[in-house]
C-alpha cells in the first residue's frame, strides 16, 4: 500500500520537476520525492525478482539523484521526466505484490465451523 502511495506521489510530483527552472524556490524537493519513490519501487521489484524493473528504476535513481544531479539539457530532461512518469504509471499495474495470507488463530474460534 505504501509503495502504491509513493508511486502516485511521484507521478503527481513530476510536473513540479518539469518546471523547476521557472520556479527556483522548489530546489531539489521534486528530485528527492521521485528518488524516494524509485527506491520503494526498486525494493518491490527486488522482492518480486523483476530484473528489468530493477534496472529501469536504478536508472531513474541516477537521473533524479538530489545530491549529484545529471547535467542534461532541459529538453532531454523533460523527455526523461515524461518517461519516468510513464514508468511509474505502468508499474502501478505491472508490479503488484500478492496479499499475505493471515495466520489462523487457535484462540479465536472460526465462526463458519460448528462443533460436533
Amino acid at each position: 500500500m505504501l509503495t502504491t502511495i509513493m508511486k502516485c506521489v511521484a507521478i503527481l510530483t513530476l510536473p513540479a520537476a518539469m518546471f523547476r527552472d521557472t520556479a527556483p524556490n522548489l530546489g531539489s524537493y521534486p528530485d528527492f520525492v521521485i528518488t524516494t519513490a524509485a527506491v520503494f519501487v526498486l525494493v518491490q521489484a527486488v522482492k518480486l525478482r523483476k530484473y528489468w524493473w530493477m534496472a529501469a528504476f536504478a536508472t531513474i535513481l541516477l537521473f533524479f539523484n538530489p545530491i549529484h544531479s545529471v547535467g542534461l539539457p532541459v529538453t532531454t530532461m523533460i523527455a526523461v521526466e515524461i518517461m519516468t512518469g510513464a514508468l511509474f504509471a505502468i508499474s502501478l499495474q505491472m508490479l503488484k505484490t500478492n496479499p499475505r495470507m493471515t495466520i489462523a488463530s487457535i484462540a479465536v474460534a472460526n465462526p463458519k465451523t460448528q462443533s460436533l
